[in-house]
């Protein structure tokens, strides 16, 4: 057997693999994601109601297509305007598992190790519309 097929065979395996690996966490569920927001303590910083703007992080209306940045927070570094991305399922993702590490100088302490916990986070926050 040459050296070949077994790195053939493992290669198959695993993009066999990678849909059952990553099938749980494709399923965003916005009430999960509203419980993990509440209980992490995400509401002592930031606004999710209109109204809501006397936190020391940015209200989190409409965050969803935003860029960063833009919105007042007593908080608000250089750094995350100069991050200058818009916000999406994707760039909330890599922030919030890592701000510091992601945005160098970013005021936000709360980081979400859980893949499954950010997606429901992401589908929570993607309700708060204007």
């Amino acid at each position: 057997m040459s050296a070949i097929r077994p790195i053939r065979l493992f290669a198959l395996a695993a993009l066999l693999a990678a849909p059952a690996t990553y099938a749980g966490g494709d399923e965003r569920d916005a009430a999960r994601g509203e419980e993990v927001f509440m209980t992490r303590g995400c509401l002592a910083c930031h606004g999710v109601t209109k109204e809501d703007n006397a936190k020391v992080g940015p209200n989190l209306v409409g965050v969803v297509g935003r860029k960063a940045g833009t919105t007042p927070s007593l908080l608000l570094t250089e750094s995350l305007k100069k991050y200058g991305v818009t916000w999406s399922a994707e760039t909330l993702d890599e922030f919030l598992a890592n701000p510091s590490a992601k945005v160098p100088g970013t005021a936000m302490g709360g980081i979400l190790t859980d893949p499954q916990q950010r997606a429901d986070v992401i589908a929570y926050l993607a309700t708060l519309t204007d």
